[in-house]
C-alpha cells in the first residue's frame, strides 16, 4: 500500500483516491438540492459518462483507489466499524441505529454510508418518514479533495463548513488511519476552525497555497500556523482572500492552480488585480516565531518566494470570458505531473490560452482508447467533455485526493 508523500501540486502522480458519482446524486431534489450545497440536480447517467472519462485518463496514468473501496476494507475490522459508527451516529443522532447497522456486512455498510440508508415503515420512528433516509447520501463525495487532502508526509482531515458533510471526514479519516497507515491532522480540535481540500495548495515543501473564504476561515488558518509553527524551523503561507459569493468563488483552487514551475492558471480579477479589495498575506514561519507581511497581490506574493510564474488566464484575455469559464471551474486544472495537466474541454478560451502557452491539446477519449500517448508530449492539457459534472461545482482538482507523487527538483 501507497504512503502518504506529497510534496508539491506538480511532482509525477502516483496513486490517487477517486470516488465514482453514483446513486447518491440521483437522491437528491428540489426540496433537499440545498442543503446538499447543490444549486441543480444532476443527471447521473451523463454524470457518469463524463466521470468514465476523467477515470479513464488517470488510471492510463498511476494507480486509482476507490473510496467505496477502501472504506469496505475498513469496515472489515470490527473495532473499526464500531469506532467509526459511534462518531459518524452520534454527530448525526442517530445512535438508535448502531444495531441494526453494525451488523450490516462491510460491502452493504459501505454503500448505506454513501448512498444514504432508507427510512424502513414500521422499524424506524415515523417522525423520519417524510425524509425518505436515516441517514442522508453523500451528495458531494466525488469531490475527494475536500474532506481531507495530503499535506507533505500528513493527511489533513478538514473540518467542513457545513455539518451535512461531516461523515466524509470522518470516513476519510478512518481510511487513511488504517489502510495507509497516515498520521492525520485535525483542525477539528480547534474550536470554531473550518478549512477544505479546495483551498490547500502544496506549493514547495516550505511553502502553502490557502484560501479564505466562505469554506476555509482564519481560525482555521490560524490553526494550521500554529500547527506548523510547532513542527518545522521553517514555513511560508500565503493566504488569498476570495470573495464569498458567488458559489464559484468557494475554494482557493477555483481561481488559481499549479501547472508547472513556471506556468500557473489564474482568474485574472482576484490572482493579479492588486486592486481587488482582496488581501494576500504572507505568513512566515522561522523557528517558531510568526510573522506576517500585506502583498500587493498573490503572484507577487509567490515571487518573493523564488516562484517565477507566468499566468495561464482562465478565460483567456477577455473579462467576458474569464467571468463565464471561471464559473464552471476554468481555473480548476489538475496536474498529473509537471506541465501535465487535466481539466474541461468547455472552457475553450482557457484551453486555447494553454495551447498558446504551449501545452498540447489532447481529448480524454483518445487517450482512454489508446489513440495518443500522453508520455509521447513533454506539455499537455488532456480536456474532458462534461456538462453535468461542472454543474456540482467543481473540476478535476476537486475530484481527486492525491497521496503520492515524486519530488520535484526546484
Amino acid at each position: 500500500m501507497d504512503f502518504i508523500e506529497v510534496n508539491s501540486e506538480i511532482g509525477q502522480l502516483e496513486g490517487v483516491v477517486l470516488h465514482t458519482p453514483g446513486v447518491e446524486i440521483e437522491r437528491m431534489t428540489p426540496e433537499n438540492i440545498h442543503e446538499a450545497l447543490y444549486s441543480d440536480l444532476l443527471n447521473l447517467n451523463i454524470a457518469k459518462k463524463e466521470y468514465a472519462n476523467f477515470e479513464g485518463v488517470l488510471s492510463k496514468w498511476t494507480k486509482t483507489y476507490q473510496v467505496v473501496d477502501l472504506l469496505t476494507e475498513v469496515l472489515e475490522n470490527k473495532t473499526v466499524k464500531a469506532d467509526l459508527l459511534d462518531k459518524i451516529l452520534a454527530k448525526e443522532e442517530r445512535q438508535f441505529l448502531f444495531v441494526e447497522l453494525s451488523e450490516q456486512p462491510a460491502n452493504v455498510l459501505a454503500k448505506f454510508l454513501i448512498e444514504g440508508y432508507p427510512y424502513i415503515e414500521g422499524v424506524h420512528p415515523k417522525e423520519f418518514a417524510k425524509g425518505r433516509y436515516m441517514l442522508n447520501p453523500l451528495y458531494n463525495l466525488f469531490f475527494t479533495r475536500d474532506a481531507s487532502s495530503s499535506v507533505y508526509d500528513q493527511v489533513l482531515i478538514h473540518s467542513m463548513s457545513t455539518d451535512v458533510r461531516d461523515r466524509e471526514s470522518y470516513i476519510m479519516e478512518a481510511i487513511f488511519k488504517n489502510i495507509f497507515g497516515a498520521t492525520t491532522i485535525n483542525p477539528k480540535l480547534s474550536e470554531g476552525a473550518h478549512t477544505e481540500g479546495g483551498d490547500v495548495l502544496i506549493a514547495r515543501e516550505d511553502v502553502l497555497f490557502i484560501g479564505n473564504g466562505s469554506r476555509t476561515n482564519k481560525q482555521g488558518i490560524d490553526f494550521l500556523t500554529k500547527y506548523f509553527a510547532s513542527r518545522k524551523d521553517c514555513q511560508h503561507i500565503i493566504v488569498q482572500e476570495l470573495p464569498t459569493s458567488p458559489e464559484s468563488f468557494i475554494h482557493l483552487d477555483m481561481v488559481f492552480t499549479m501547472l508547472s514551475q513556471d506556468k500557473c492558471m489564474a482568474y485574472a480579477p482576484i490572482i493579479l488585480n492588486s486592486n481587488s479589495g482582496y488581501h494576500t498575506t504572507h505568513i512566515e514561519i522561522d523557528n517558531g516565531q510568526i510573522h506576517y507581511h500585506e502583498r500587493e497581490n498573490f503572484i507577487d506574493a509567490t515571487k518573493r518566494l523564488g516562484f517565477d510564474f507566468e499566468p495561464v488566464l482562465c478565460g483567456g484575455n477577455d473579462n467576458w470570458y474569464q467571468q463565464r469559464e471561471q464559473w464552471h471551474s476554468g481555473a480548476n486544472f489538475f496536474a498529473l505531473g509537471e506541465g501535465k495537466v487535466l481539466g474541461y474541454a468547455r472552457n475553450t478560451h482557457t484551453i486555447e490560452a494553454l495551447n498558446n502557452a504551449g501545452f498540447d491539446v489532447l481529448r480524454a477519449e483518445d487517450v482512454c482508447s489508446g489513440k495518443e500517448d500522453m508520455h509521447a508530449h513533454d506539455r499537455f492539457v488532456v480536456t474532458f467533455d462534461a456538462a453535468e459534472l461542472p454543474r456540482g461545482g467543481g473540476g478535476a482538482r476537486c475530484m481527486t485526493m492525491p497521496i503520492k507523487r515524486k519530488k520535484v527538483q526546484w
